[in-house]
């Protein structure tokens, strides 16, 4: 096949010089003899070149742009009928492995679907199956808080709270799987900042309390276009990580509106992170210096992670605190690539 290809790109390529040489020996046959009649073939034979050449170019360029589709195709993985170019030259033999590249994806794609709908599918049993004891734990728990007093109540407390933990840590990581997965359907609608943080609030009002830190918000009175649960949860973890590293303060949450995209900044007038913990802090189980020890270091992992599946992008600096900066995108995207500035 490539011995053919060749032939063909060179028998077409010589045609070309033979011609332009053709009409070079003419152009100078006629200035050592004069002659209209030899004017006129030239002049034939130019414009029957520039005509020819004309329809290669149209011809050249119609191929290329169903190159383009194809590789469009290819890059939104869409199963419609694939276009090929018959033929043997460079392109035709490009448009024909691109379409055999498309085929071995879709088969990817499908053995991928059928694996992640097993995946999640195995994540629920085991949430489910996770979720039952220590459910039959917390009644337990609560009945023999309502029986016992003094030390025995105390101990019961701690245990309580162990439990909590537990579930809470059983619960991020079975998050982190979903997001790492991919299993997760988002719904995405608009939806009022003021409405988003008044609920993240709401969870966090006795941690902020316990911190003595409170809200500044700017600018709430604007639309998101989110995934209301998740959306939460990753601003959520956010929060959270900022009030347990102050005392006495207040949290600065600010809300922009560009042109395309929205801008979530959140300020919390600590101590900030080390210069070099920065590059890790949203690495899974990280924990920087400056962290209690009573997380698993999971919480910013999973708000990257969502922030990354609304097409947005976060990150992080230093500036008499530490500086979390969210863009996302205004609407609905289909861009494989995040939000930038």
């Amino acid at each position: 096949m490539e011995k053919r290809i060749k032939k063909s790109q060179t028998l077409y390529s010589l045609s070309f010089i033979l011609f332009f040489i053709c009409i070079i020996c003419l152009s100078s046959l006629g200035l050592w003899f004069p002659d209209s009649y030899l004017f006129s073939c030239i002049l034939i034979l130019s414009i029957i070149a520039l005509i020819a050449h004309c329809f290669y170019v149209s011809h050249l360029k119609s191929l290329l742009l169903t190159l383009i589709k194809m590789t469009q195709m290819i890059i939104d993985q869409k199963d419609d009928l694939f276009p090929i170019i018959d033929g043997e030259s460079y392109i035709a033999v490009l448009s024909s492995h691109l379409h055999l590249l498309n085929q071995r994806m879709q088969g990817m794609i499908a053995y991928l679907n059928l694996e992640k709908q097993n995946l999640k599918i195995f994540i629920e049993d085991i949430s489910h199956q996770i979720k039952t004891p220590l459910t039959a734990m917390f009644l337990k728990e609560d009945i023999l808080l309502e029986i016992t007093n003094g030390q025995q109540h105390q101990i019961v407390e701690q245990i309580i709270f162990q439990t909590e933990q537990i579930h809470h840590y059983i619960e991020s990581l079975l998050h982190l799987a979903q997001l790492e997965s991919q299993t997760i359907v988002y719904h995405k609608k608009e939806y009022m900042f003021d409405e988003l943080l008044n609920s993240i609030q709401e969870h966090l009002l006795p941690l902020m309390e316990k911190h003595d830190v409170s809200f500044f918000i700017q600018n709430e009175k604007q639309m998101i276009y989110c995934d209301f649960q998740w959306m939460s949860e990753a601003l959520e973890n956010i929060l959270k990580n900022c009030i347990e590293q102050i005392d006495h303060s207040h949290i600065h949450i600010s809300y922009q509106q560009q042109s395309s995209y929205n801008k979530i900044i959140i300020h919390d007038h600590g101590k900030g992170f080390l210069p070099e913990d920065i590059p890790h802090i949203f690495e899974r189980f990280y924990r920087n210096q400056y962290q209690n020890h009573q997380g698993i270091g999971i919480g910013l992992s999973i708000t990257k992670q969502i922030i990354e599946d609304h097409h947005g992008t976060i990150q992080i600096n230093n500036d008499q605190g530490a500086v979390f900066e969210i863009l996302l995108p205004q609407k609905e995207t289909k861009s494989k690539y995040p939000v930038t500035i």
